[in-house]
């Protein structure tokens, strides 16, 4: 691997690893989608993959640690119902 994820990539990797789409880990991690999107592009570029079936492969190969499982949940949203996190 060459450069280093930063810690909002690692993130959102192991987000789209799980099978989450781009606006679930968008509220899972409370940014914008086209916040994931950008970070996913990077995170592509530095793992060198193309989709995110690759991702999940490149990530299960990475050394323990490199991309960190969320620890915290997303909150549920103030519109009178709550939504499950997971």
């Amino acid at each position: 691997m060459g450069e280093q994820l930063t810690e909002a990539e690692r993130r959102v990797a192991r987000e789209v690893a799980r099978g989450r789409t781009n606006h679930e880990v968008a509220e899972a991690l409370r940014v914008s989608e086209k916040t994931v999107e950008w970070n996913l592009t990077k995170v592509y570029r530095k793992l060198a993959v193309r989709s995110r079936t690759e991702l999940a492969l490149k990530i299960q190969q990475l050394p323990r640690g490199e991309v960190p499982p969320m620890t915290t949940r997303p909150r549920a949203e103030n519109s009178g119902t709550r939504k499950e996190a997971w």
